[in-house]
């Protein structure tokens, strides 16, 4: 994730609860932060299947971020769980749309890297639909 301010999405997320799998250290670590900035809690997976156990309880999620590849596992599986829910989400991913099954084509996604301007417009959006 890239720069874009260090205010440029201070408590525009205040008292959303984001869930977030990504599988690179590096990128989650910066995500995370960024969204906690913005006012949001946050849980983060790195992998699919604790990922799936926590959709499938009854935690509270108000939206979702997910890397499409997640240490070799597709998390499709999630966001179908996830949409069954009524969850709201939003690939965030180097994969090109190209390569994205046609049933997820009308999820939100934003490539890699991103902007924390651009996550959190994208987010506001995704949240107010």
């Amino acid at each position: 994730m890239s720069g874009g301010g260090r205010d440029a999405g201070a408590g525009v997320l205040a008292g959303r609860r984001l869930l977030v799998c990504e599988d690179e250290f590096y990128v989650a670590v910066r995500l995370e932060r960024a969204l906690l900035d913005a006012g949001a809690s946050v849980t983060l997976f790195a992998s699919l299947a604790p990922a799936l156990a926590h959709a499938a309880g009854d935690a509270a999620i108000d939206a979702a971020l997910l890397d499409i590849n997640l240490r070799g596992d597709l998390s499709f599986p999630l966001a179908d769980a996830l949409l069954s829910r009524g969850v709201p989400l939003m690939f965030l991913s180097g994969y090109d749309t190209a390569t994205i099954p046609p049933l997820y084509r009308d999820v939100a996604r934003l490539q890699k890297p991103v902007t924390l301007t651009q996550l959190t417009q994208k987010l506001d959006q995704l949240l107010h639909r």
